[in-house]
């Protein structure tokens, strides 16, 4: 989250400690502190992520690589179906999506944003209808599927190409998540990743986490269902990526400045591109 008062923000860095613990550790508490201060951690905007599908196509037209006829995976699409309907009115053949915490049609709010996206891709595209909705007003089971799992624990799933926005950051297990990546992609097939390496607690401070070990970050300060984040940074990623065989095509990464007096864990002093606060990268499965 972003905090735009200055006297207000240095009082959330300076209590980020006892903040975090609130939010991951005290059960139905946390939940009542989640709905007051990072409600916006779980709420999708569908135009930012409409842009951030252009900002997919435009490396996909820039590297020359045609998903028309595909079959497209995306990880951890949230609320939001709003990059499946972009893929399948681009002639994508068919979408899978696989959510561990899916968040559809949960409630009111839920269901009034899942109209307001198809409306929205309807005068995006100027149609009344939508060809992949039956007569009933159900997807189509040959158009679109929706896995609720843990990727690694999919099945039968072989897929032309995978993609992520803001998701590799808050999975535990990313070792694993990206071999079964190399293993249900077709050779010579792509995948798109925008991973977000900032510390959520604050955008205004996006490496604050860096002062805590890996035995408090992980045992008290992040939890799965609040907004976990690994802290995995643009090193280990490019060397997992490596390491399970895909070819970086393209690659666009924003820095941020560090601080002169930011604290940083010996955890992290091995590494060489600490400023890298968030990467995108087209990939080739080699």
């Amino acid at each position: 989250m972003e905090i735009k008062n200055k006297p207000l923000d240095y009082l959330f860095d300076f209590f980020d400690l006892p903040v975090r613990l609130l939010y991951t550790q005290l059960g139905p508490f946390s939940k009542i502190l989640g709905s007051l201060f990072f409600w916006k951690l779980y709420t999708s905007s569908y135009q930012k992520l409409d842009s951030q599908f252009e900002k997919i196509i435009g490396f996909l037209q820039k590297a020359n690589i045609s998903i028309s006829k595909k079959t497209v995976l995306e990880i951890g699409p949230g609320n939001s179906y709003i990059n499946a309907y972009n893929f399948l009115m681009n002639k994508v053949k068919k979408v899978v999506l696989v959510d561990k915490f899916p968040r559809y049609f949960e409630n009111k709010h839920q269901q009034e944003f899942f109209k307001k996206e198809l409306n929205f891709i309807k005068d995006k595209y100027k149609k009344k209808a939508l060809p992949f909705f039956d007569k009933k007003g159900k997807f189509k089971k040959e158009c679109l599927l929706f896995i609720n799992s843990d990727l690694t624990e999919t099945k039968s799933l072989l897929v032309d190409f995978i993609c992520s926005v803001s998701v590799l950051e808050h999975i535990r297990n990313v070792s694993a998540n990206i071999k079964k990546m190399a293993e249900i992609l077709r050779p010579g097939g792509f995948m798109y990743h925008k991973i977000d390496l900032r510390d959520h607690y604050d955008f205004n401070n996006p490496f604050l986490f860096y002062k805590y070990s890996d035995r408090v970050w992980n045992k008290y300060l992040t939890k799965e269902g609040h907004s976990y984040t690994n802290r995995w940074r643009y090193d280990d990623f490019i060397k997992e990526f490596r390491e399970n065989n895909f070819e970086i095509i393209l690659e666009e990464i924003t820095r941020f400045h560090l601080g002169h007096k930011m604290k940083i864990n010996k955890k992290f002093k091995r590494y060489k591109n600490l400023d890298v606060g968030v990467m995108e990268v087209l990939l080739r499965k080699t």
